[in-house]
């Protein structure tokens, strides 16, 4: 049976937090169906919720590009700023999403679930909205985002939490290129090592410091790595 894709209301997103506060106890809830389909908790969009089941959880950045298209097929035109529909997208896509421990669901922070477009600092931890809004603002970079949209959408991984955290950075074309440049191995098609943890926090330490005297908007990519301590020759890849 088709299931529309939903939006939910003030009501329906204080019920799913209720579920989520549940799990953190010995007396879980039950997941609240009631959610999912037009209800006093939810509104009806339109479109198939089958585009979400088709969506590649595995894979951060096939995952960004199908939101995107779910939210062109739904003609949404403030999808960054809809609070109700990301949340209702990750209490759908719910069991797929979150981790487990010891048989029972482990949820995490509040943030994965429900999006909060007006705090960046929380927004970009959301599961869905995060992921879809990078990629919409960098589409023509797609080959370079995979540096940070890579591996399953429920481990973001430290390398995303600190270049994402920080909305000047992500929102930067330059920056994307950078971050491509020095932690991406284009023959190994993967990540290099020592791009997470460590190198990561120190990149982002090193850049917050930079932006007081340089504009990162105006510059190339190279230039901008050509700025970075000796610290990351190791990730450097200049040409002469």
């Amino acid at each position: 049976m088709e299931m529309k894709i939903c939006r939910l209301n003030g009501r329906g997103i204080e019920r799913f937090i209720q579920y989520l506060d549940s799990l953190k106890t010995d007396q879980p809830g039950e997941f609240p169906r009631e959610l999912l389909g037009s209800s006093e908790f939810a509104d009806e969009i339109g479109g198939d919720t089958a585009w979400l089941d088709a969506l590649d959880l595995s894979d951060r950045l096939e995952s960004a590009k199908g939101l995107d298209e779910v939210v062109r097929n739904l003609g949404l035109l403030s999808a960054e700023r809809d609070k109700g529909f990301w949340t209702w997208c990750s209490a759908y896509l719910f069991d797929r999403l979150c981790k487990r421990n010891g048989g029972r669901y482990s949820p995490g922070e509040l943030a994965i679930w429900v999006a909060e477009p007006d705090n960046w600092q929380r927004y970009y931890r959301h599961y869905l909205a995060a992921i879809w809004r990078v990629y919409a603002a960098h589409r023509d970079l797609e080959d370079q985002l995979v540096v940070l949209l890579n591996g399953p959408v429920n481990t973001p991984g430290e390398l995303w939490a600190q270049v994402a955290a920080n909305q000047k950075l992500i929102t930067n074309r330059s920056m994307i290129g950078a971050v491509f440049h020095l932690f991406w191995d284009k023959q190994k098609n993967e990540r290099k090592r020592g791009s997470g943890g460590a190198g990561a926090r120190r990149l982002s330490q090193v850049l917050k410091q930079f932006e007081r005297t340089y504009d990162f908007y105006a510059m190339h990519p190279e230039d901008l790595v050509r700025l970075l301590p000796r610290e990351f020759d190791r990730f450097k890849e200049l040409s002469a």
